[in-house]
């Protein structure tokens, strides 16, 4: 079994901010957080695995988004208090996000 080390040092996973995020034609703005709020539970998950889980929704559905675009996202949706989010959210690996109740 693989164990991170607790020593590891936080790295950014992602500096891309929404406001700069152009979204293909193909979904909208509403859809995507429709995506995102799909995967997550009202339990408090990585940021990395509901990316990692927004991503393969993705795919499944043939959409041209990529994992910095859901973090943006993700990000943003925290910001704006639709989501609750722990730590910086920009360090996907050492923060956690979570639906409201």
């Amino acid at each position: 079994m693989h164990k991170t080390p607790s020593n590891e040092i936080p790295a950014i996973s992602s500096t891309l901010r929404w406001e700069e995020v152009s979204l293909p034609d193909s979904i909208s703005e509403a859809e995507l957080d429709q995506l995102i709020f799909s995967v997550m539970t009202s339990r408090l998950q990585k940021t990395a695995m509901v990316v990692a889980k927004a991503l393969n929704r993705c795919e499944e559905l043939g959409l041209a988004i990529n994992e910095e675009i859901l973090g943006a996202r993700i990000g943003a949706l925290a910001e704006s208090d639709r989501i609750d989010g722990a730590g910086d959210l920009r360090y996907w690996r050492h923060s956690e996000v979570r639906l409201k109740d």
